[in-house]
């Protein structure tokens, strides 16, 4: 049994670790900023210790790590929504949302009165951006956007600081993360929202092939990491290394959800942008494998929504 510290606690990812952590037996502490929603964990609330602080704020970071004294540290905290813009505010909002918070955490946990003994940090398949697929970890990373740059940014300094910190660190770039749970603007969950609500779904880039990652597939790896993070090496992808077309996924989610033939619109925008992670190295030095099939894995996540909207319904809850 560790202590474990999940920051982003109440985001998709983090509190998918939250409860994988807690059903091993660890004592969880779920750290999130003052102003997010605790929906994604209310169920379990009283099973683990809720702070709130700003990633920014090391000497409140500070605290909340002195009270717990965490063995284990993933930072899973992250804004993946920043809109490109002519005033270039999503670069300040990228570098306050993404970057800032990594040191704030880092200073925190180098400094505080018990370090933890190693911290992962989640990074993503976008910091790869403009460079050959499939992406390998030695990459020559060109990011497209605000989020990717800033999130490279982060792997960089957390790469530039290991040999100074008193605990292993490691970045894993996980691929595009999907499953129970996940809600918004995300490929899945967008177009399982508007299928099921005999909605349209439009999609732009119907022939971009994605890596998609089932969340459960993705925490196993994390955990692996954080109980045994490898000295040699910074940066390590999560993914299933399998290249799925934009177009199957909707096929498959309409099949699954009884959607009607013309509540999708394919466009036809462009080349086809191929994002998928290489991931021979984890393979290679972790008894780990993904286990669920993007089929499955469709199946599972629309069966997850269909039970919470029929709880919603019957609790007179918003879906």
């Amino acid at each position: 049994m560790a202590r474990v510290l999940v920051t982003g606690a109440t985001g998709f990812v983090g509190s998918h670790l939250v409860r994988a952590a807690l059903k091993r037996g660890d004592q969880v502490v779920a750290l999130t900023r003052p102003s997010s929603s605790v929906a994604k964990i209310s169920d379990i609330a009283g099973d683990v210790a809720l702070e709130r602080a700003e990633f920014t704020d090391a000497d409140a970071l500070r605290a909340v790590l002195d009270r717990h004294k965490p063995d284990l540290i993933f930072h899973s905290a992250a804004a993946t929504r920043l809109p490109a813009n002519e005033t270039l505010t999503d670069v300040r909002d990228s570098m306050t949302e993404n970057l800032s918070p990594v040191l704030g955490v880092l200073t925190a946990a180098a400094t505080c009165k018990s370090p933890p003994r190693a911290l992962i940090r989640l990074g993503t398949i976008a910091e790869y951006g403009d460079c050959p697929v499939p992406y390998a970890e030695s990459s020559n990373a060109c990011p497209r956007d605000s989020y990717g740059a800033s999130m490279l940014a982060g792997t960089k300094y957390l790469e530039m600081l290991r040999p100074r910190l008193p605990f292993a660190a490691m970045t894993a770039r996980l691929s595009l993360t999907y499953g129970p749970g996940q809600t918004g603007a995300q490929l899945v969950p967008y177009l399982i929202d508007r299928l099921m609500s005999g909605k349209t779904a439009q999609i732009g880039r119907p022939d971009d092939a994605r890596d998609f990652l089932h969340v459960d597939d993705a925490v196993r790896a994390l955990l692996l990491l954080g109980d045994a993070p490898d000295p040699e090496i910074p940066v390590v992808n999560i993914s299933t290394g399998i290249p799925t077309r934009v177009r199957d996924v909707v096929a498959m989610l309409a099949d699954l959800t009884g959607a009607r033939p013309d509540q999708v619109q394919l466009g036809t925008a462009g080349a086809a942008i191929d994002l998928v992670n290489d991931p021979a190295l984890i393979t290679s030095r972790y008894s780990w494998a993904p286990q669920i099939s993007i089929a499955d894995g469709l199946k599972q996540t629309v069966a997850w929504v269909r039970k919470s909207k029929q709880l919603a319904i019957v609790t007179g809850q918003d879906a």
